[in-house]
């Protein structure tokens, strides 16, 4: 059973790498939506209902607090 079992440690690891890989992947989106978020805000041509929606209760538009990311 030793073959099944270096198989198996090995499709762990794999799917360990795809996981951190894809968490990798969605915080870089994640930080690049919230600078175009940004920049479309600074130049008024980002919608209403996502102004509203980076926006916090004191009215400040921060879109990486609202994304939980943190500024490059």
């Amino acid at each position: 059973m030793s073959v099944l079992d270096d198989l198996l440690r090995q499709k762990a690891e794999i799917e360990a790498r795809i996981l951190d890989a894809r968490a990798q992947e969605i915080d870089r989106l994640k930080l690049e939506f919230a600078l175009l978020a940004l920049k479309l805000r600074e130049l008024n041509g980002l919608p209403k209902p996502l102004v509203d929606l980076f926006t916090d209760k004191g009215g400040t538009f921060n879109s990486f607090r609202a994304l939980n990311v943190k500024k490059p």
